[in-house]
C-alpha cells in the first residue's frame, strides 16, 4: 500500500544551519510517528516560502544521509496576504503494509497552518 503524510515546520532565521536542524526535526518526527523506514520512502517533496534561501532537500540528504529517496523542492506561491513567513512543508510518500491512518506533524508556528491536525504543544 502507498500512503503519503504531510508535515510542516517554521524557521526562526534564514540560515543553512537552522534549515538543516528544522528539516531533520520534521523528518525524524514524521518517520517516528508513522513508523517510516528510509527503505520504504518513495519520495519527499518540499515546499518553502520565498524567504527561505537554502535547499531543504540538500539539508536533509546531508543531515540524515538519505541516499535512495528521491527528494524534490519547490517554492510556495508568493501571496500578499499569507501571514506565515519562514515555513517549510513536506509531503512524504511511502510504502507500508499497514492500513492505519497517517499522522501529520506540524511543529512550531506551522501548527497554525492546520490547527485541526496539529498536536497541542508541538
Amino acid at each position: 500500500m502507498v500512503k503519503a503524510v504531510r508535515g510542516a515546520v517554521s524557521l526562526k532565521v534564514d540560515s543553512e544551519e537552522e534549515l538543516k536542524e528544522k528539516v531533520c526535526e520534521i523528518y525524524d518526527e514524521l518517520a517516528a510517528r508513522n513508523g517510516i523506514k528510509e527503505s520504504r520512502i518513495i519520495s519527499i517533496v518540499f515546499s518553502q516560502t520565498h524567504d527561505i534561501s537554502f535547499n531543504p532537500a540538500k539539508a536533509l540528504r546531508i543531515g540524515r544521509n538519505l541516499e535512495r529517496a528521491p527528494l524534490f523542492c519547490t517554492q510556495e506561491a508568493k501571496c500578499e496576504d499569507f501571514p506565515y513567513p519562514m515555513m517549510l512543508r513536506l509531503l512524504l510518500t511511502f510504502r507500508t503494509p499497514f492500513w492505519r491512518k497517517t499522522k501529520p506533524v506540524y511543529l512550531g508556528r506551522a501548527s497554525q497552518l492546520r490547527g485541526d491536525l496539529s498536536d497541542e504543544g508541538s
